[in-house]
């Protein structure tokens, strides 16, 4: 069988090569695996350093600007290459082209990119892409600087002055509790707490922020609960009203054990179960009260 040359570079074409009239490189060459825009721009949020290319905002595993490059590019360029053609593809950043602003950001540079299939390694393509980097804050970090942003309002009472004491310990055990759910989501966060004549209200960054700190509280305390909410807007795009929720909390007054007066009659509280308290008096008479029974003036600690 008589020799076969490539058509473009004059090689002896093998039968391993991809194409009749081509080697491997140049049939490659005029026929890449994949293709990707000249430049590109993102953006990154100057306090958390979430990544979006338009509107949504997409967190990230660390707050370095390389892992910040890499899933971003993995994101809104590559996955779906990748996932249609079955290639892999490895990205190395030149440090030679980076440029920094007046601020010492980093704000362009070139990637170069790998792509390699997955099924012949022999078939890859390099790319070199042109990146930019715009530097904003995200809706949540725009919030966060702001102070004032609120969902939901969460309001912790007690019985009476005499009380505070509680309200102190449990907002700081609420507060440890929402600091470490921050770290890991920071869409949740107290944005401010105003006192109150018999307690505070907590103002909320997120509906589910409040649904988790009532969680917690409830695992470990016993209280009245009361949800309400407040038409606040209407969503166009998605067709339905906004709310803003709030909840009340009233921490129950007595623990297990205590001693009350009812009347002229002194009890013991027995025990103290999800919506009722089991009162035991000197006489051994059993008496059961629901919550709210305990916040009346008839009601007195001894």
């Amino acid at each position: 069988m008589p020799n076969r040359f490539c058509a473009i570079c004059g090689k002896t074409l093998t039968k391993e090569s991809p194409h009749f009239g081509m080697c491997i490189n140049c049939y490659l060459e005029e026929n890449p695996l994949f293709n990707l825009p000249k430049s590109f721009s993102f953006n990154v949020c100057l306090d958390c350093g979430s990544y979006s290319k338009k509107e949504v905002w997409s967190s990230t595993s660390e707050n370095e600007i390389s892992t910040i490059i890499d899933e971003a590019l993995q994101s809104y360029l590559l996955k779906t290459v990748e996932k249609k053609k079955n290639i892999k593809f490895s990205i190395s950043l030149d440090e030679e082209s980076y440029k920094y602003s007046s601020k010492d950001l980093l704000i362009s540079l070139e990637a170069k990119i790998k792509g390699t299939m997955k099924s012949d390694f022999n078939f890859s393509h390099l790319y070199v892409l042109k990146l930019n980097i715009n530097y904003l804050l995200c809706k949540n970090c725009t919030n966060l600087r702001g102070g004032t942003y609120f969902l939901s309002i969460l309001q912790l009472r007690v019985k009476n002055e005499n009380q505070f004491d509680l309200i102190r310990s449990r907002l700081e055990e609420i507060n440890e509790f929402v600091e470490r759910i921050f770290r890991k989501d920071p869409r949740h966060y107290i944005s401010k707490i105003e006192d109150q004549k018999y307690g505070v209200d907590l103002y909320l960054s997120s509906n589910e922020i409040m649904n988790y700190i009532i969680k917690f509280l409830k695992s470990k305390y016993h209280f009245l609960l009361k949800r309400s909410k407040k038409l606040t807007g209407r969503d166009s795009q998605k067709g339905r009203n906004l709310y803003r929720l709030k909840t009340s909390i009233k921490f129950l007054p007595i623990v297990m054990n205590d001693n009350v007066l009812i009347g002229n009659q002194s009890y013991i509280v027995e025990n103290i179960m999800k919506k009722k308290v089991i009162l035991r008096s000197e006489r051994n008479a059993r008496l059961i009260k629901d919550f709210s029974y305990f916040f009346n003036n008839k009601v007195s600690k001894l």
